[in-house]
């Protein structure tokens, strides 16, 4: 069996159950960088890519910042769109902020309406972990760093290998790496056992190797112990990764 498409699985999920978090505690960190770094009186401009239904977007939009929402799956960003009617008529600033939702592939380089160095901050929620490939992650980065204006912070989350914590992790990446063809890679599956699409799994270094290959310097790393995003009772660990886009370009070699 040959490894999955992530294009295929994500364009065909069913938009309310695309998996999300709403503990929004850790997005703290890079919303008060982007605030620090830029303190303009109108409002940072923020991408989120991988944004579903536009969850994140909103909170982002509430806390008075200028949101870009991205997303492959066009029933995920039509229902994101819907949201928004009344929250955006009921804004009384809405003149200067904005939020918008863009059905696109991040992977693409460079979809409509994400232009290079306009964004004072990136928000990608575990979409690393689900996005494809080796090479999509590499691109999905290189394209997160070209959005980006210099100085600008990156939150970046990812699952994060589970095996010492949890023995049917464990199980899984013995099982699917016939089909992965990649360690610490599993296909999430529903209640049925329908495989729905492939999640990696990182190490810290992984990740840091990942993000500094890109370009991205300052980089912080948080792990943590939590519930599993779509099984309730299980634990897994989760990245929760904090850097910038230099302001200046590194000097060339001799």
């Amino acid at each position: 069996m040959s490894p999955r498409d992530a294009r295929s699985d994500w364009n065909a999920f069913a938009a309310e159950a695309i998996p999300t978090k709403t503990d929004f505690g850790p997005l703290e960190i890079v919303l008060t960088d982007i605030k620090t770094t830029f303190g303009e009186k109108r409002p940072a401009l923020i991408l989120d890519a991988g944004c579903g239904v536009g969850v994140i977007s909103r909170y982002l939009y509430s806390k008075g910042f200028s949101v870009v929402g991205v997303d492959i799956n066009e029933s995920a960003i039509n229902n994101a769109r819907k949201s928004i009617v009344g929250l955006i008529e009921l804004s009384d600033d809405r003149s200067a902020r904005s939020l918008d939702f863009l059905c696109a592939d991040i992977l693409n380089a460079a979809p409509p309406a994400i232009q290079a160095d306009a964004f004072s901050g990136a928000i990608c929620q575990l979409v690393i972990s689900i996005i494809g490939t080796e090479q999509d992650r590499v691109a999905l980065l290189a394209n997160l760093f070209k959005a980006l204006r210099p100085g600008g912070c990156l939150y970046l989350s990812a699952s994060g290998v589970s095996d010492d914590i949890n023995p049917m992790y464990a199980e899984l990446y013995k099982s699917d790496l016939q089909i992965t063809k990649e360690p610490y890679t599993y296909l999430s599956r529903d209640d049925q056992g329908k495989a729905l699409y492939a999640t990696h799994h990182f190490s810290e270094e992984e990740l840091k190797c990942l993000m500094q290959s890109a370009g991205f310097r300052g980089i912080r790393i948080d792990k943590k112990r939590e519930t599993s995003s779509r099984r309730n009772s299980q634990s897994a660990y989760f990245y929760y990764c904090y850097c910038h886009k230099p302001t200046t370009k590194p000097a060339s070699r001799p």
